[in-house]
């Protein structure tokens, strides 16, 4: 199928798209409003990735400016969803420079079960969520595995004393079974010199 040909098929598809979805008796009104409140939906996720792709590249110190900046704007409005939403962000993304999973799991548990989150924020808080909770996981699995890990060195290291100790031991009893040998070959020698 040629360009040409597909170009009006991709028209037609859009528009029975389009049409599938209109009912007869939608009033224009409620449907404008239910666009103009998708498109301010989209918006808030859109300003939030947006703010966790800026802050990401801040360097430390503009990082702590706009961490202090959020808790201020927090102390007087507790109920912002979105300074809690980019405070969350602020203390789960890998990026971030002043993380805190234990905070950021507390606060983002809390925005999940206020349920004044629209469905993208949801998803959005959601997957930050999700991946805190990860990386906490991750976090404790590494700091396990690093406890063995030592245990492990130091049951090495008791060991190497222990064959040092045994090697030490080992070359005194060489050393004694030599001077026997020695005392013996004398012993032996002068038994042997006697008429």
């Amino acid at each position: 199928m040629s360009i040409k040909n597909a170009i009006p098929l991709i028209f037609c598809a859009m528009a029975l798209i389009a049409c599938a979805g209109k009912s007869v008796n939608d009033n224009p009104l409620r449907t404008h409003n239910a666009v103009i409140s998708v498109s301010a939906k989209q918006e808030s996720i859109i300003k939030l990735l947006a703010f966790s792709d800026n802050f990401s590249n801040l360097t430390l110190e503009a990082q702590k400016k706009v961490f202090a900046e959020t808790n201020q704007a927090l102390t007087e409005n507790k109920n912002d969803l979105t300074q809690r939403i980019q405070l969350a962000i602020m203390l789960s993304i890998p990026s971030s420079r002043l993380r805190d999973l234990g905070k950021a799991q507390n606060l983002l548990q809390e925005l999940l079960q206020e349920n004044t989150l629209t469905a993208p924020e949801s998803a959005l808080i959601s997957l930050l969520y999700e991946y805190t909770v990860d990386n906490i996981k991750q976090s404790q699995k590494n700091k396990d595995d690093a406890a063995k890990l030592e245990l492990i060195q130091q049951k090495y290291e008791n060991l190497q004393q222990k064959n040092t100790a045994l090697e030490q031991k080992l070359n005194d009893l060489k050393d004694i079974e030599k001077t026997m040998n020695e005392r013996d070959t004398k012993s032996t020698g002068k038994q042997g010199s006697k008429p």
